[in-house]
């Protein structure tokens, strides 16, 4: 996969105490999250970007309290169906 270098500024006094490197990390998984909430990404794509495998990506997700599996109105509407006629 082929990659782009993006430069971010920020203030010294903001990084005490922080390693740049989990810094990175950080900005990923939570950029790499909010692109996925918003239908930027999808799942594949934004757990790559979070340097995860699908599964803790998924993971990650729902510990943010982020929803893993997104039904639209009529597909849930069939899923109750379904789920009501097999019961």
């Amino acid at each position: 996969m082929a990659t782009e270098t993006v430069e971010v500024k920020i203030p010294k006094e903001l990084l005490i105490g922080i390693e740049k490197e989990k810094l990175v990390e950080e900005i990923k998984l939570f950029t790499a999250m909010r692109f996925y909430e918003m239908n930027v990404l999808s799942l594949g794509k934004a757990a790559k970007l979070a340097g995860k495998n699908k599964a803790e990506f998924m993971r990650v997700l729902s510990e943010h309290g982020i929803d893993v599996i997104r039904y639209s109105k009529e597909e849930l509407e069939e899923e109750i169906k379904f789920l009501k006629r097999i019961k």
